[in-house]
């Protein structure tokens, strides 16, 4: 009964543990916040022992005092001919990653830019005696020859554009995801994020804090070891709280709810000091009135010491009459 009772809390830290009924109002409450953008939604599933589980996208904010080390290129590198024959080269995460056909709709600025002017002004006449739309010949023209159609196939267009375009893909940057428009080049390769710039990675109540960190670092493809790092809550009071190695980040944005007004997650360095809430409730306060505070902070600790002082002289004092005391009368005795 005690095992079937445990088994229904859900762990979130050390000494935090909700059940399914208060993740499934708190899953509520998020997603109705973000209401149709139901990409920012955060979805509830199980795993095969039917343990709840939860995933979706995380908000969070560049806090790094230190500058991060970009990585030069990503670990896979796919060839072109490997692109144009793979047989889902246009799905979705094909297109975003890498961009291979990213040019596809550019087609005329391409013959502009990259095919030399003879071939570019044959290219045109050939287009104009097809219908652009499904390229067969105009009625009152012949074609040259029985191999014209193949010979001007979309296929063969896309691949005399794609030669050249590979070419010069070599000088380029990888695609990879940016920091605000950041991507890597030689020159800038290390630099500092902008604090409170933000970005989002997917992750789920399986990830504990040191995995959200690598999937964050995965994901702007940045040499630095996660061990550098942690992730911070800070507060609308200020407060800053750092998020232990066993902490369940997603489920602690669930917890504090979905307004990023009133907590945010921060990736910060790991040495970061925290803000209890005692010392944040005087952070907002104007320089003037928080020099009296720490006067008056330092008055009050002169006056702890002077009574601790006082307090264990006395004590001595008395110790010290007792032993006195006690070696007169052994004197005596022995006398």
């Amino acid at each position: 009964m005690m095992a079937d009772q445990w088994s229904s809390w859900i762990f979130v830290n050390e000494r935090t543990f909700i059940t399914r009924e208060q993740l499934n109002s708190l899953l509520k409450t998020y997603n109705i916040f973000y209401g149709n953008q139901e990409h920012l939604h955060i979805v509830y599933g199980q795993t095969e022992d039917g343990k709840p589980i939860v995933e979706g996208m995380l908000d969070i904010f560049w806090g790094v005092k230190r500058p991060i080390q970009l990585k030069i290129q990503d670990e896979k590198q796919i060839s072109s001919l490997t692109v144009l024959k793979s047989p889902d080269v246009f799905s979705k995460g094909g297109m975003t990653r890498w961009g291979e056909f990213d040019d596809l709709y550019h087609i005329s600025e391409l013959e502009r830019t990259q095919i030399p002017v003879s071939e570019a002004m044959n290219s045109q006449e050939d287009y104009l005696s097809y219908h652009s739309s499904t390229l067969k010949p105009h009625g009152d023209e012949e074609p040259e020859s029985p191999l014209l159609y193949r010979t001007m196939s979309e296929a063969t267009l896309v691949r005399k554009r794609m030669k050249p375009l590979m070419m010069d893909r070599k000088d380029r940057q990888n695609h990879r995801a940016s920091i605000n428009g950041h991507f890597y080049n030689h020159e800038t390769s290390i630099f500092t994020p902008a604090f409170g710039s933000e970005t989002k990675v997917r992750i789920n109540s399986n990830m504990k804090t040191e995995e959200v960190i690598k999937q964050l670092l995965q994901k702007f493809k940045i040499e630095n070891s996660a061990q550098d790092f942690a992730l911070y809550i800070i507060f609308a009071t200020g407060e800053q709280r750092r998020l232990k190695k066993t902490d369940i980040p997603l489920l602690h944005r669930l917890l504090q709810g979905p307004s990023k007004k009133n907590a945010r997650i921060f990736l910060m360095d790991k040495d970061t000091e925290e803000i209890s809430s005692d010392v944040a409730q005087y952070i907002n306060f104007h320089f003037s009135l928080l020099e009296s505070i720490l006067q008056r902070l330092n008055e009050e600790e002169k006056r702890e010491i002077q009574r601790i002082i006082t307090k264990f002289n006395t004590e001595k004092a008395i110790i010290l009459k007792c032993l006195q005391s006690k070696q007169v009368v052994k004197t005596e005795t022995t006398v």
